[in-house]
């Protein structure tokens, strides 16, 4: 897509480099794990320039973030938290766009653990937002409070987002603490957002038309499950650090001080830490 702005930044020597105190190679997937079910083979820079990715432009290059259904106030703090995030890990302005209310199609009910569960169809929800796309968006999208699935087969799912048509949705029920059984603690706050951000992150990397990567522990690796969100990495492997480099272009300090700056303040020491050693990594 073409007429991408011009990066006025460059790179600092070792941005991309791959050091494994701070980008683990990834493992053999375990049972379960999206990579045991699902046999992907990743994506070489060039073929990802290659591939002609979504690029912000000068008319656009606003991420907007549109919720889908209800939100109860504490929702809404939330939301204002992920739109925050999202302005500091892309580096571009984040806009929250006014609620729309769930599709009335695509639904089920399902019966779990005695009790009702209804779901909506996450690719119908994608296709009723691609033509909302507003006209200043670069990419858009989709945050709903209710469970998701992708098609019948699958139990569900926490999102998915288009590499081409930069629109995207995903979900924040599976999160909460009364979903999992956990009592409603800040620690429990805590881990909730840490799966928000990681999720939110990762659909809107697929907007960018980043694919699943294979060769690190990735913010951009596939996720199948709860267990497997949990041991996964909120950081881009250098790899597609450098294919979003590529696409938006930033100032490296300015984005991780953001980062660390959104962080401090929720109390995340290890997200603190993992940033003051990459930018001592950046500095020497």
């Amino acid at each position: 897509m073409g007429g991408a702005r011009v990066c006025s930044t460059t790179a600092p020597p070792g941005a991309f480099r791959p050091d494994p105190s701070l980008f683990a190679s990834k493992g053999a997937p375990g049972p379960g794990d999206w990579l045991a079910i699902h046999h992907e083979r990743g994506q070489s820079y060039e073929d990802y320039l290659r591939g002609n990715p979504a690029r912000p432009t000068a008319k656009r290059d606003v991420i907007v973030l549109q919720p889908i259904g209800p939100f109860s106030p504490e929702d809404a703090e939330l939301l204002e938290s992920l739109s925050a995030y999202l302005a500091a890990f892309y580096q571009l302005r984040t806009r929250l766009a006014e609620p729309l209310p769930l599709p009335n199609l695509g639904m089920r009910a399902r019966n779990v653990d005695g009790e009702v569960l209804v779901q909506y169809r996450a690719d119908l929800i994608e296709n009723g937002l691609k033509p909302r796309l507003p006209p200043d968006a670069v990419a858009y999208l989709g945050i709903t409070m209710s469970d998701l699935f992708a098609d019948w087969a699958w139990e569900y799912i926490f999102g998915l987002a288009s590499l081409e048509q930069r629109v995207g949705v995903f979900s924040l029920a599976r999160y909460q603490p009364a979903a999992v059984g956990e009592a409603d603690t800040p620690a429990a706050r805590r881990r909730m957002l840490r799966r928000a951000l990681i999720v939110m992150s990762h659909e809107a990397g697929h907007m960018f038309s980043l694919p699943h990567c294979t060769a690190y522990h990735c913010l951009m690796n596939g996720v199948g499950s709860l267990d497997e969100l949990d041991r996964s990495t909120l950081w881009l492997c250098p790899d597609c650090l450098r294919k979003l480099y590529f696409s938006i272009g930033f100032d490296f300090s300015k984005r991780y001080d953001e980062l660390r700056a959104f962080h401090a303040a929720r109390g995340a020491s290890q997200e603190t830490d993992w940033i003051d050693r990459r930018m001592a990594q950046l500095r020497h």
